[in-house]
């Protein structure tokens, strides 16, 4: 019996558990005798030594989570309000796009969800004069339409204010120029936006939409946007970022009817 428990053990100084509790003992013994082997070998110099090392590298360790846990709350707080908010700066396109579609394909019913612009009636809105008298955009209808969208601290909107001084001075007996502030939008306010206007010399009509109004009308999330509203009120063009001259002139020349551009 004694030869079959070496042969089957591998341990010939340890006889075979015959029953489940002499094989628990056996196992609780063998942990403890480990545990008191390790607390030993722990109380050396070398097993000291061992034992900072693993302290320092677990510290270390720690030391690198928080930091990682601390950059990605820095990021999001970065981020996300960035994500979230709803006045982005774009450069945008260097032409005005029309709106209008190819006759032949027009698939529009009138209720102005098509592709032609003819049927597609620009979305109304309230906003404000400097004075706070209270305007619709349909109350311009009859007249051909420039309508732009801005804000003071949009640095494209404030590249293309000289451009459209400029135009209003010479088109604005044939096209309104219905220049909307985002007040409320990032941070603007109607203070903020007459200083700006008032130090660039600016003569424009400019209309507020302090209720957001025209940002819901139009679903504006990014300026400066610029759309052109022929005198029935239906939008013919558009323009998605900061406008030069070249640009503000080929718009005036489509509301006037005077040119068209690329589908």
């Amino acid at each position: 019996m004694s030869d079959q428990n070496e042969q089957r053990t591998g341990t010939p100084d340890t006889p075979m558990a015959e029953t489940p509790a002499e094989r628990g003992e056996q196992i609780g013994a063998a942990l403890e005798a480990e545990a008191a082997a390790r607390a030993a070998e722990a109380a050396t110099p070398e097993g000291e030594a061992r034992d900072r090392k693993a302290h320092r590298g677990i510290a270390i360790a720690a030391v690198a989570f928080a930091v990682l846990l601390i950059g990605a709350g820095i990021a999001y707080s970065v981020l996300a309000p960035a994500a979230e908010d709803d006045s982005i700066e774009v450069t945008g396109t260097d032409a005005v796009h029309s709106t209008e579609g190819p006759a032949e394909n027009n698939s529009d019913t009138g209720d102005g969800n098509g592709g032609n612009a003819a049927t597609t009636p620009a979305p109304d809105f309230t906003m404000t004069t400097s004075e706070g008298k209270t305007l619709h955009l349909s109350d311009f209808k009859g007249r051909p339409v420039l309508l732009n969208f801005w804000a003071s601290w949009c640095g494209p909107c404030k590249s293309e204010m000289p451009a459209i001084q400029a135009a209003w001075e010479q088109s604005g007996q044939d096209v309104d120029f219905v220049i909307v502030n985002m007040t409320d939008m990032g941070g603007e306010s109607e203070e903020a936006a007459k200083a700006f206007l008032a130090e660039g010399g600016y003569t424009f009509p400019t209309y507020f939409d302090a209720g957001n109004s025209a940002a819901t009308a139009f679903g504006v999330t990014s300026i400066p946007q610029t759309y052109l509203i022929d005198a029935e009120g239906n939008i013919i063009g558009a323009c998605m970022g900061a406008m030069d001259e070249s640009v503000i002139a080929q718009g005036i020349a489509m509301l006037k009817g005077e040119a068209t551009t690329a589908q």
